[in-house]
């Protein structure tokens, strides 16, 4: 990144000094001016004021090159702040870019790391539902064998009741039906006895 703002940078003031070297100004200024022979006279004359005037020419021409030397230092220092500030902003974008582009990273690695957490928490989840509804559909066919195996026990239980029970009915109905019998015969014979003692009593009272 260094390597490319330098470059970048003589680039620009390459062009600066392209512009500065093209500019009408400078162009006109007596620097670039091309050297003009004079010719000789042939005649010889007072060069007194013609010295003068080549003095004054010169100073002012000394003065311009000064005052051109000077604008162009003033623009070559500003464009010089203009790239340093621009540099620095430049260098500011690109610390915020970078940071932000580490941000970035940081939050996306946070974010995967939470997405295969979350998946092995619903895998896990997942899985104790499955061994719970497993569970529960054993106890549940445990419990309907067991609802199945005591229905099954009462009915016999109650066939085997109700047959005991018709069976000690019809034994209870034979004794019964016997002891009324014996009790018939018991008073048959009781009367009996009775009557044959007031038969004989009375015989032997007649006799």
């Amino acid at each position: 990144m260094s390597s490319k703002k330098c470059g970048k940078s003589k680039f620009i003031s390459e062009d600066i000094k392209d512009l500065m070297n093209e500019s009408q100004f400078l162009k006109d200024s007596p620097l670039t001016k091309k050297t003009i022979k004079r010719a000789k006279p042939d005649n010889l004359v007072d060069d007194g004021p013609q010295i003068n005037q080549i003095g004054n020419k010169k100073r002012k021409i000394e003065a311009d090159i000064e005052a051109s030397t000077q604008s162009r230092q003033k623009i070559l220092d500003v464009m010089d702040q203009q790239l340093i500030s621009r540099k620095k902003s430049n260098e500011n974008l690109f610390k915020c870019l970078s940071d932000l582009i580490s941000q970035l990273e940081s939050d996306h690695t946070v974010m995967k790391e939470n997405e295969q957490k979350l998946e092995q928490l619903t895998a896990a989840l997942n899985k104790c539902i499955q061994q719970a509804t497993v569970a529960h559909k054993q106890i549940l066919k445990a419990l309907k064998e067991i609802h199945d195996s005591f229905m099954k026990q009462c009915d016999e239980m109650q066939s085997e009741h109700k047959a005991e029970t018709n069976q000690l009915a019809d034994e209870l109905a034979e004794d019964i039906k016997k002891l009324q019998q014996k009790l018939v015969l018991d008073t048959k014979r009781s009367g009996w006895e009775a009557m044959r003692r007031t038969i004989f009593h009375a015989m032997q009272n007649d006799f």
